[in-house]
């Protein structure tokens, strides 16, 4: 098992090497910073749907304690913004679970 941690290590940074050199160059024209694929750990961030619920429920947290606390319709007004931000997120996290689950349930049933 050990011999595998430092090659996991070693993919691992090349990984935020390339993702940094991606964030350095990625509008100069002409540089050449791959095939134009996304790079993995930007990629990744989209399997793991139940951070992108927690990410949701945290902007809407402040939103939720704004209404609990009476403030006034200006400070409400000013959530607005966030509020469509974390519903989306948190909406956007339940309906891929439910695809998930539902894809995996069919490959079961084969």
């Amino acid at each position: 098992m050990k011999d595998n941690e430092p090659n996991k290590k070693n993919e691992f940074e090349k990984e935020l090497d390339d993702l940094k050199e991606w964030e350095e160059n990625q509008y100069n024209p002409g540089y050449y910073i791959g095939t134009g694929r996304i790079p993995e750990p930007i990629k990744g961030v989209g399997k793991y749907h139940f951070i992108q619920i927690i990410i949701g429920l945290i902007i809407l947290l402040p939103i939720i304690v704004a209404i609990i606390d009476e403030t006034n319709v200006l400070n409400i007004i000013a959530f607005i913004i966030p509020a469509i931000i974390g519903f989306s997120l948190v909406y956007g996290g339940i309906i891929k679970l439910i695809n998930m689950k539902k894809i995996r349930k069919g490959n079961k049933m084969h």
